[in-house]
């Protein structure tokens, strides 16, 4: 009984933060900085929230030497992964001609480049965050036009990658700022199997 009640004390305080970041989303999206995510990109923070401890920062026993330092690292591997994503776009453009096989080829040239930041020093070297990152910008970048309104009428396409970019970095933000304090917060009431 005393761990349920502990487990109760926890999960609160953690369920407050996700809905805090629920109203921030909810606030963003009324703004010009989240650029087309303006259905909502809390998705993005709560994958950014959980990367951050695969970054190294764990609950149960509380925040190791990877904690802050994985949150700056996840943070760099998105910008590094909103960098790729744009270079395999552009290279997918250029193989045009390649028809099916462009993007295909992109992501060869552009997965082996990135794939050998595994041995690069901190904080180039969090590849799985760059991955999720990649993912994300992809995902804005191929639904998000599909939505009237999201990306400015005519606006060039570099506008709509920075556009876009920018946005999914506010919310990896908040998500890497959810996860510090989560481990914050769970470090003040103790781990549950203490």
């Amino acid at each position: 009984m005393e761990l349920l009640n502990h487990l109760v004390q926890w999960a609160f305080p953690i369920a407050v933060i996700a809905a805090l970041v629920q109203v921030i989303d909810q606030l963003l999206v009324k703004t010009k900085i989240v650029g087309p995510i303006k259905s909502g990109g809390g998705w993005i923070a709560f994958q950014a929230w959980a990367i951050y401890f695969l970054g190294g920062s764990v609950l149960i026993g509380g925040p190791n030497e990877g904690g802050v330092n994985g949150g700056l690292s996840a943070l760099v591997s998105y910008i590094i992964a909103i960098i790729a994503s744009i270079a395999i776009f552009e290279l997918a453009g250029a193989f045009g001609k390649l028809g099916f096989w462009a993007t295909p080829l992109s992501l060869v040239i552009l997965v082996t480049v990135v794939i050998f930041l595994m041995i690069a020093p901190w904080p180039f070297a969090y590849v799985p965050a760059l991955f999720v990152g990649a993912g994300v910008f992809f995902g804005i970048m191929s639904y998000f036009p599909q939505i009237p309104g999201s990306f400015p009428e005519g606006a060039s396409k570099w506008a709509n990658y920075a556009s876009a970019g920018i946005g999914e970095l506010v919310y990896c933000v908040i998500g890497l700022a959810a996860g510090w304090l989560t481990v914050f917060v769970a470090g003040l009431i103790g781990t549950p199997f203490a």
